[in-house]
């Protein structure tokens, strides 16, 4: 009887739990703003002061935090440091970033930078990072009648 019962509460506590990572996650997946997360009055200041440090890794990690949280009020600050970033890995991972944002302003300036950058596999990540942008957003869908 006691086996029974503890098997009861443990499918219980199994389906809350997973209820409760699928109210997390949904929540992740939208653009947010830096002040849903952080009331901080210098977090913004900080972040891009990170963004445009000297330090690669200070760099690197900033724009990693700006696109993991897809805090969309930077959208002009990454292009501004697209423009002129000057490590290969970092234009990648602002790319990446305005992927994950789904910033067409930013994609069409990752485009324009494609296009011009000597770095091989810059040209060749945020071709591959255009390319799949613009077909999953584009308004050319074909409907059948």
């Amino acid at each position: 009887m006691k086996t029974r019962l503890f098997a009861g509460r443990s499918y219980l506590l199994v389906a809350i739990s997973i209820l409760f990572l699928l109210m997390i996650s949904t929540t992740m997946a939208q653009n947010h703003r830096l002040t849903d997360l952080c009331n901080h009055k210098y977090a913004k200041q900080n972040l891009i002061t990170a963004l445009h440090s000297s330090n690669a890794g200070v760099r690197e990690s900033a724009v990693y935090l700006i696109g993991k949280y897809r805090f969309i009020d930077f959208e002009d600050e990454l292009i501004k440091q697209l423009q002129v970033e000057s490590e290969a890995d970092i234009k990648i991972l602002i790319g990446l970033a305005f992927f994950r944002m789904n910033s067409e302003k930013g994609m069409k300036e990752l485009k324009e930078i494609s296009d011009h950058d000597q770095n091989i596999k810059v040209k060749r990540m945020s071709q591959a990072i255009c390319k799949e942008f613009f077909e999953n957003n584009s308004d050319n869908k074909v409907t059948a009648q």
